[in-house]
């Protein structure tokens, strides 16, 4: 009588185990069905920046008719989960939240929680966002070209619309070429030149930036302070079109 053949040389025999294997594989296995792949879901742009295992609700401090508004507009944007905790800071009485002194030193608004992270300001709120969830597409990556300008048209409202129409409302006389912000007259100028090809700042994507400048314009013109150039009538009216500043606004209430 023959010793018994050892498995492995059966299975080898009868086409069943791959080369350099100890187990017999689906592929050399001949009465194996082929089996289709799982379809891929499909993940929104909030799933893969803010996974379910990970999502911890922002929190904003807001209060309606501030700058917390473009902040608002600004998360909208991004479909990340978020609460709205108002601030009355009409009110110096009015007792102020923790997480709100802790995260706006000067007691104003917005501010925002993130986990660990607190800050204040719209501008550094928008620029936070928009490199912290990079899948939301609302900033150029930091080496992409556009990078300089983004930059440049994210600071302009703090840096250069808010000061030239601080000098509007409160009637001092500009000096151009000492003030950094040039005056009222020539921020006008380089905003409309900088919007004028469109459809945004940087062309054909939308990004923080047109929150900024889109929020600034809206700005101006509820404060009957925008002249009438049409190229920022134009751009105004895009950036309220689109459903995320819609919603912010009717925050406003």
């Amino acid at each position: 009588m023959l010793p018994p053949v050892p498995r492995q040389m059966r299975l080898k025999r009868c086409g069943l185990l791959a080369v350099n294997s100890r187990l017999p594989t689906r592929a050399a296995c001949s009465h194996a069905q082929p089996q289709p792949a799982p379809p891929r879901r499909k993940q929104s742009l909030v799933t893969l920046a803010n996974p379910p295992w990970l999502r911890i609700a922002m929190k904003l401090y807001w209060c309606p008719k501030t700058r917390a508004q473009r902040a608002a507009w600004m998360l909208e944007e991004t479909g990340l989960a978020y609460e709205r905790e108002r601030v009355d800071i009409g009110n110096p009485e009015a007792e102020r939240p923790a997480g709100f002194i802790a995260a706006s030193p000067m007691g104003k608004v917005p501010a925002l929680e993130d986990g660990d992270v607190r800050l204040a300001d719209s501008a550094a709120i928008c620029l936070y966002l928009a490199d912290r969830y990079p899948a939301c597409g609302l900033a150029p990556a930091v080496d992409d070209a556009r990078r300089g300008a983004y930059l440049y048209w994210m600071i302009y409202t703090p840096g250069v619309i808010e000061p030239a129409m601080a000098e509007r409302f409160n009637g001092v006389t500009p000096n151009r070429s000492s003030s950094g912000w040039g005056d009222f007259d020539v921020m006008i100028e380089t905003l409309a030149a900088g919007v004028a090809k469109g459809p945004w700042a940087l062309g054909e994507q939308f990004t923080a930036a047109d929150v900024m400048l889109g929020s600034s314009v809206h700005f101006m013109q509820q404060f009957g302070v925008l002249p009438e150039v049409p190229a920022l009538s134009a751009y105004g009216e895009r950036c309220r079109e689109r459903p995320a500043c819609q919603r912010s606004l009717a925050m406003e209430g």
